[in-house]
């Protein structure tokens, strides 16, 4: 006689379920023993795909050195302004269930002098997430390897999708001079235990948050200017004061010549600092750079480089922009401020950056009350008729040489004219 067992609705259905739970997400391998990923080796100038098992680019005196084996990859650079290796899918991957999950490897740092080490991830259409870790991985030097995590949170935002990764996963971007060793490479689904976690800045709040610029290649110069400012400031009682990043300061370098002859009817102050964030701004305002002085006008332009450095969504920007605008009421309630639109940057319309920095701009016109603060965009005059910048005004497609400053002081001498004389 046949027994037969009855199971109940609640029973049977834990059954299915637990039947049809999926497994646990595997690592995802980024060495070639995976046998999914291939490797690009670039520099500021240069890019080639790895073929081989070493490959050199650059000459003897700035050469860029990549190996690769199954086990691992070396990299070993001199005196360069950008090296470093994309790390590419063959077919997109879906790593939405990684996205909490972190980069894992063993890195071991053998030299590194004046430079900075920097992950992205490369995303679809010109988008970059990047973290700067030159801080964190400088005390690893000659110390043998560790293994690091980096967190998908660092890399990833909210609204971005990783269904179809198709670009790079990872990029490791160096400077300077140095030697490296990376092994064990690969995205695992949940953060473990490692060695070192690496930290980063919550992307929604950057921007507002003050804090001086600290990479590698500003640790010499940024304070010092910064205190060569505050004594200038006292020194002086300037009626028109430059706040903001390269761009601005640049007025001191190739736009010297425009800058002397252009504004010499107004004593003047240049508050610009290369690579300036909107954060690195506010830092600077609450260590009082503008304390001492009560300017008719202050002109300000920022934002490019939160764009460049970490493509900050322009709402994100626009906050950071808008933070400076409440500081600067507080600290010069009598000053009219004259608020540039940010810069084009990127050859065309449709460059990454280019499209950001318009979106921001769209943002920060509606910070204008036509009272105190005016916006101006003066983006029109490096372009041509078919939107592009042209090498012949940027040379490098972000900041003016001699003749764009020329054809910017040609549109703001009348504007600053105007606000002088209300």
């Amino acid at each position: 006689m046949r027994k037969v067992f009855l199971m109940s609705a609640a029973a049977l259905a834990l059954v299915a379920c637990t039947s049809l739970s999926p497994e646990p997400p595997q690592a995802i391998k980024l060495l070639p023993a995976h046998g999914n990923t291939e490797f690009e080796l670039f520099t500021h100038d240069t890019r080639q795909t790895f073929r081989g098992d070493a490959l050199t680019v650059g000459d003897s005196n700035r050469a860029t050195t990549l190996n690769v084996s199954s086990a691992q990859l070396e990299l070993s650079w001199h005196d360069s302004r950008r090296a470093g290796v994309d790390v590419q899918f063959k077919r997109p991957q879906n790593l939405e269930l990684y996205r909490s999950g972190a980069y894992v490897f063993d890195l071991q740092i053998e030299q590194l002098i004046n430079g900075g080490f920097d992950l992205t991830r490369l995303c679809d259409g010109g988008c970059e997430r990047s973290v700067m870790l030159g801080n964190q991985v400088a005390p690893l030097v000659k110390q043998g390897p560790h293994t690091v995590a980096l967190p998908m949170s660092c890399v990833v935002r909210e609204s971005d999708s990783l269904l179809a990764q198709a670009a790079a996963p990872l990029q490791l971007r160096t400077s300077g001079t140095g030697k490296l060793t990376l092994s064990d490479l690969r995205i695992e689904p949940s953060i473990p235990n490692a060695d070192i976690v690496f930290e980063c800045p919550d992307y929604q709040t950057v921007s507002v948050t003050p804090a001086p610029l600290d990479t590698y290649w500003s640790k010499s110069w940024w304070l010092p200017r910064h205190e060569q400012k505050l004594k200038a400031a006292k020194a002086s009682d300037p009626q028109l004061v430059f706040l903001g990043d390269s761009i601005t300061q640049s007025w001191e370098r190739s736009g010297q010549s425009v800058y002397e002859q252009a504004f010499a009817p107004w004593p003047s102050l240049n508050l610009g600092f290369s690579g300036d964030r909107t954060e690195n701004v506010l830092w600077r305002l609450n260590h009082g750079e503008v304390d001492n002085i009560n300017p008719e006008l202050l002109v300000l332009m920022i934002g490019t480089n939160n764009t460049g450095h970490r493509q900050d969504e322009p709402a994100v920007i626009a906050r950071g922009v808008e933070q400076i605008l409440t500081e600067l009421k507080q600290r010069l309630p009598d000053t009219k401020v004259l608020m540039l639109a940010i810069f084009p940057r990127g050859a065309t319309a449709d460059d990454y950056a280019r499209r950001n920095n318009t979106l921001a701009n769209a943002r920060l016109r509606n910070f204008a009350d036509g009272e105190r603060v005016f916006f101006a965009d003066l983006n029109s005059v490096f372009l041509d008729k078919n939107g592009n910048l042209t090498e012949e005004i940027m040379p490098d497609l972000l900041h003016p040489n001699e003749y764009g400053y020329q054809l910017l002081a040609n549109e703001l001498v009348p504007l600053i004219r105007k606000h002088m004389d209300r």
